[in-house]
């Protein structure tokens, strides 16, 4: 089977009927073609969810759907899992040059030894770049410059902050 290649991950679910707030980690070539699937891990390998509805808010984040997620229940229990697609489909949909800070989404996030949440998003606004943190449920922003962000482990998944102090 081809290589599967992580390109973005379900957050929190929107509303009641299943619907996801998700991130991509690559930009799409169009906001008019997108997968007719994602590939999420589970106990017997990549299992594909058909994709119902795809809406996208800018190039990164939007509102998804799958089939047979009809519950915000169901919706919860994925909340949190990475999005996979073949090699050949992210090379049909998304551009080559990948965002620089996309593959953070995801990682666990800290502040010196203190545990602060999950990077759900990366937004890029005017002069910054900014890792959306999800504290328990609250999303907080930090910007991802040289003098706040002490180490990445990309093995670990792991970004650490040397945070001033009352910024999160």
């Amino acid at each position: 089977m081809a290589d599967h290649i992580s390109v973005g991950i379900l957050r929190k679910p929107h509303g009641l009927s299943g619907a996801f707030n998700f991130s991509l980690t690559r930009e799409l070539k169009s906001v008019k073609k997108h997968p007719a699937h994602f590939f999420i891990e589970g106990k017997g390998g990549f299992i594909p969810y058909f994709i119902v509805s795809f809406d996208l808010k800018d190039m990164f984040t939007g509102l998804l759907t799958f089939e047979d997620i009809d519950s915000v229940e169901k919706a919860k229990q994925m909340t949190g899992c990475e999005l996979y697609l073949d090699e050949k489909t992210v090379g049909s949909l998304f551009k080559k040059d990948q965002d620089d800070y996309g593959f953070l989404i995801g990682y666990q996030a800290w502040d010196g030894e203190r545990a602060l949440g999950t990077v759900a998003a990366i937004e890029e606004m005017p002069g910054q770049v900014l890792a959306v943190i999800d504290m328990a449920g609250e999303e907080v922003m930090v910007p991802l410059v040289d003098d706040l962000v002490a180490e990445v482990d990309k093995r670990k998944k792991k970004i650490v902050f040397e945070l001033p102090e009352g910024l999160v």
